[in-house]
C-alpha cells in the first residue's frame, strides 16, 4: 500500500465523519431486528441463533474502543 492511497483513505474517512452518527442509529435499528429475528429462529435451531447473537454482541462490545482508537488517530 503506497502513502497515496493512505492519504486518500484518511481524506475518505475525515469526510464521512458527519455521516457516522447516521451509520451507528442504523447499525443499532439492525441489531434490534436482529435480535428479534434470531429469537424467533431460536425456535427451529437453538445453537446457530445463540452463536448468531453472541457474535454479534461481542462485535458490538468492540465496536466503541475500535471506533475510538481509529478515530482519535485521525483526529
Amino acid at each position: 500500500m503506497t502513502w497515496e492511497w493512505v492519504v486518500l483513505g484518511a481524506i475518505i474517512v475525515v469526510s464521512v465523519l458527519p455521516l457516522i452518527k447516521w451509520l451507528r442509529r442504523l447499525v443499532w435499528a439492525f441489531c434490534v431486528a436482529f435480535v428479534g429475528m434470531m429469537l424467533i429462529h431460536m425456535q427451529h435451531n437453538p445453537g446457530e441463533a445463540t452463536l448468531a447473537l453472541g457474535a454479534m454482541g461481542s462485535g458490538l462490545m468492540v465496536a466503541r474502543p475500535v471506533r475510538r482508537i481509529v478515530l482519535g488517530g485521525l483526529l
